[in-house]
C-alpha cells in the first residue's frame, strides 16, 4: 500500500506488480484495503462495460465469486491478471487496464507474453520463480521482457522499473548487474519437417511448402547467414 501511495505521489501510475504465484497476486489485492483509484465517471464505465462483458456467460457463471471480485476491484481502480482466472474474465482486465480505467494492476509473467500492454511503471515483487522443477531467480531475458512494458509510446519520455526488496532479500550487486545486462537466452527452433506435415501443405492449394519452410523461425537464422546474392 505504501508503495502504491508513493508512486500516485510521483504521477507514477499505471503501474504493473509481477508476483510470480497467483496466490500472491490475490492476496496483494486484499493489502491494499479500501483504497481507491476510480472516480464516480470512470466507476460507471467500469460497471458498464464488465456487466456488458460477463453478459455472455450463464447466469449462475455471473454469480461465480471470481466474476464479483473482478468487477469490485475495477471499479476501485485495481485488477489481478493470472492463468486461474477465466479467459474472459483476463481480457476484461487487459482491456480495462488498456483503457486507463485499472490503475494497479497485480499480474503474474503471462501477462508480459504476447499481450502488447504498456505502463509507466513496472514493479518486481521479488526476483525470484518457481519453473516448475524449482525456485530459482529471474534470467536477464525474463526480466527483460517485463520491464520491458515500462514507458508508453506518445505518452511517456521513460519508463520506471522497481525492484522491490525487503530487508533480508537484498540482491548482491554482481546478481543485480547480471539481471539486467545479462544475456538473453538464446532461441532454439522446435520445427521439424515431418511427411504428415508435407502431405498437408500439399492440400493447401493457397501455400507451398517452400513458402511455408521460409516462414519458420528455423529458417532465419540460416537466411541471416546466407551469402548475399
Amino acid at each position: 500500500l505504501g508503495l502504491v501511495q508513493y508512486l500516485m505521489k510521483l504521477e507514477l501510475l499505471p503501474v504493473v506488480v509481477f508476483s510470480f504465484s497467483k496466490k500472491l497476486c490475490e492476496e496483494l489485492t486484499y493489502a491494499l484495503g479500501g483504497l481507491d483509484l476510480n472516480d464516480n465517471k470512470e466507476k460507471g464505465q467500469v460497471y458498464q462495460f464488465v456487466d456488458r462483458s460477463v453478459s455472455r456467460l450463464q447466469v449462475v457463471d455471473r454469480r461465480l465469486p471470481q466474476v464479483r471480485r473482478v468487477r469490485e476491484l475495477a471499479a476501485r481502480g485495481i485488477g489481478v491478471h493470472h492463468a486461474g482466472m477465466l479467459p474472459l474474465l483476463k481480457e476484461v482486465v487487459e482491456m480495462l487496464f488498456g483503457r486507463g480505467l485499472i490503475k494497479v494492476l497485480f499480474a503474474t509473467e503471462t501477462f508480459a507474453m504476447g499481450v502488447n500492454m504498456p505502463t509507466r511503471t513496472v514493479v518486481f515483487n521479488g526476483r525470484r520463480k518457481h519453473d516448475g522443477t524449482q525456485f530459482r531467480d529471474l534470467l536477464p531475458s525474463e526480466y527483460t521482457q517485463m520491464a520491458g512494458r515500462a514507458g508508453r509510446r506518445g505518452l511517456d519520455s521513460f519508463g520506471v522499473v522497481i525492484l522491490f526488496c525487503r530487508n533480508d532479500e537484498i540482491p548482491a550487486e554482481t546478481d543485480t548487474r547480471h539481471l539486467l545486462t545479462g544475456k538473453a537466452t538464446r532461441l532454439e527452433s522446435r520445427f521439424r519437417l515431418t511427411f504428415n506435415m508435407l502431405l498437408n501443405l500439399l492440400r493447401q492449394e493457397d501455400l507451398k511448402a517452400q513458402e511455408f519452410i521460409k516462414r519458420s523461425f528455423h529458417e532465419a537464422p540460416a537466411a541471416r547467414a546466407a551469402p548475399a546474392p
